[in-house]
């Protein structure tokens, strides 16, 4: 179970201090929707479809396709248990934030070349940002066709993943990564893994201490990746 608490608001460089972060791996985050006029703006998110694509060089990275929520009943059988092979990942978790409780079901490739320069420069070369085995599970477990030939790249985000560190009461470290889109979004998430008999006990120690922290939390209730694609897909608009 992967537990997160959001940081947002226009403290969050004080929140990276208070919280000793420094350095950090940097990052580009692109997530891929479909942007036709006249349709909904976050058209595959709204079908529990996430497209999201990681540079963390100029020639290493990787590409996920996440079903979020996600279902048992709607996978199929083969994608039932977690596991990875090679450069290929399948991870099935529950993801609490604060309230919300939703599974989640994610194939992670990684790859080691320069595609995402090569979609970025050319729009017609983002369908190969994604495995044939990344397909298969989209068309057997997805709830609807996603025909990635006619989908976008959206502008890409800076982002930096800190190196975990230790909380008391705590037997899991902590990740942080800050997603900074422009000046009018800005975020940091912290995150836990936990078993699911700790995970209250551990949802409470992170919780308490981000208050005792005083750390400026989120309070929106529209999630962060919702409010991330409607900024971009508008600044792509305008």
């Amino acid at each position: 179970m992967e537990i997160k608490i959001t940081l947002a608001g226009a403290h969050i460089e004080e929140a990276v201090d208070r919280l000793g972060l420094t350095g950090g791996d940097a990052w580009t985050v692109a997530f891929c929707e479909d942007v036709t006029d006249a349709a909904a703006s976050t058209a595959l998110l709204d079908i529990g479809v996430v497209l999201r694509v990681r540079g963390k060089t100029a020639t290493t990275g990787d590409s996920t396709i996440k079903l979020r929520p996600s279902r048992w009943s709607q996978l199929a059988p083969q994608y039932f248990e977690n596991r990875e092979a090679g450069d290929e990942e399948l991870k099935i978790e529950a993801d609490w934030a604060g309230d919300k409780r939703s599974l989640a079901t994610a194939m992670t490739v990684q790859w080691t070349d320069s595609r995402l320069a090569a979609a970025q420069a050319d729009a017609g070369l983002v369908p190969e940002l994604f495995s044939k085995e990344q397909l298969d599970f989209l068309g057997k477990c997805g709830q609807g066709r996603v025909n990635l030939a006619a989908v976008s790249m959206l502008p890409p985000i800076a982002a930096t993943r800190y190196e975990k560190f230790t909380l008391d009461g705590l037997t899991t470290e902590v990740r942080a990564e800050r997603w900074q889109v422009d000046a009018g979004l800005d975020f940091l998430e912290l995150s836990i893994v936990a078993k699911p008999k700790k995970a209250v006990a551990a949802q409470a120690a992170l919780t308490d201490f981000v208050q005792q922290q005083q750390l400026p939390v989120d309070d929106s209730q529209v999630s962060k990746t919702q409010r991330v694609l409607d900024h971009l897909i508008a600044k792509s608009t305008i």
